[in-house]
């Protein structure tokens, strides 16, 4: 893809309709799709709150997208072990290979 086909999304600002402070605003290109409600005393309020929200909105996106995609995969509401949290054994996590019981090193 070149660079001439390519669309980013900026996060930024701009001054208040009102001419009272700025707000954050979001760009698709140079479609604006999001200014934000409330109005900042400087631009770097009004970059960073829009920021913080800009976040976190991608990151509930993209984690219900990641549940939904293990839950297709796994065909249920995916588990704990499904979803690796802490049940896995340092040994197996660093790529251990698994003995057979009764053998032991060194024996």
């Amino acid at each position: 893809m070149s660079s001439s086909d390519e669309l980013h999304i900026t996060i930024g600002y701009s001054p208040a309709s009102d001419g009272w402070g700025f707000v954050g605003s979001v760009k698709i290109a140079d479609h604006e799709c999001y200014r934000s409600l409330r109005v900042f005393t400087t631009p770097g309020e009004a970059l960073q709150e829009t920021q913080l929200i800009m976040g976190d909105v991608l990151g509930s996106l993209l984690a219900g997208q990641e549940w939904r995609t293990l839950n297709d995969k796994v065909g249920r509401a995916p588990t704990r072990a499904d979803l690796r949290l802490g049940l896995v054994s340092s040994d197996t996590a660093q790529g251990a290979v698994a003995r057979p019981e009764g053998d032991t090193p060194g024996a």
